[in-house]
């Protein structure tokens, strides 16, 4: 199974959050990335489940670092 498309935006506390394209919709769903689990289930507005693999997830983590890196943020 193909992953989803995704983003990574900071929120003003640096936090990192996760915006998902649904892949039946295109809806962007937003997730905070500390709370999601590998293949762990999210519901779109359209009935559509999403899911993120461990790679995935990974993928989204080397990203929110690699934005903090470029912005001199510290990692918290």
């Amino acid at each position: 199974m193909k992953s989803p498309r995704f983003d990574i935006d900071l929120d003003k506390h640096y936090k990192a959050t996760v915006v998902i394209a649904c892949p039946a919709c295109g809806h962007e769903n937003r997730h905070h990335l500390a709370s999601l689990q590998p293949d762990s289930t999210l519901a779109c507005v359209c009935g559509s489940d999403i899911s993120l693999t461990a790679y995935g997830l990974q993928s989204a983590h080397d990203k929110a670092a690699a934005i903090k890196a470029a912005y001199h943020i510290n990692a918290a």
